[in-house]
């Protein structure tokens, strides 16, 4: 599977459609090129998306949580329920849903962000500050490829 990477700007139609940018519809898997599943992140007011192959991925690790645990109804709730997967058209478009978008904050336009097995879709305006945030926090902590590059598996 290839990656989803770099910073891509796009604008917003009336029908609330957002075209792919053409590396991220790459970087999808060949068995389901024009299905992408949208969700709402945990982490930040943004859209996470991702191929069929990466929410399988992520529900052998839910599955792997304690099934009567509280992380694992957490989990499975969050994330499962908030589930939305999207058809990509002939010229690479899709329709964001309107909760989603209200949840991003998305009004005329959106950012792509890579984020290697997966990408965000962001308010450019507040994609640009949790960008800047994100490399403050790395140089403030003196954080470097290095150290993940290192780490033993």
């Amino acid at each position: 599977m290839d990656l989803f990477v770099s910073k891509f700007f796009n604008k917003i139609d009336k029908k609330g459609r957002v075209s792919l940018p053409s590396s991220f519809r790459n970087a999808l898997p060949s068995t389901d090129k024009n299905q992408i599943i949208l969700y709402k992140s945990l982490k930040s007011l943004s859209i996470e998306g991702c191929g069929v192959e990466r929410l399988n991925e992520i529900a052998k690790r839910i599955n792997n949580l304690d099934f009567f645990s509280e992380d694992y109804d957490d989990f499975s709730t969050s994330i499962f329920s908030e589930i939305v997967p999207t058809k990509i058209d002939k010229e690479g478009r899709f329709l964001i849903p309107e909760d989603l978008k209200q949840y991003a904050k998305l009004k005329n336009d959106a950012v792509f962000f890579g984020q290697g097995y997966f990408f965000q879709i962001w308010d450019p305006k507040i994609g640009q500050e949790y960008s800047q945030i994100s490399k403050k926090r790395l140089l403030d902590k003196k954080k470097s490829l290095r150290i993940i590059l290192t780490q033993k598996k």
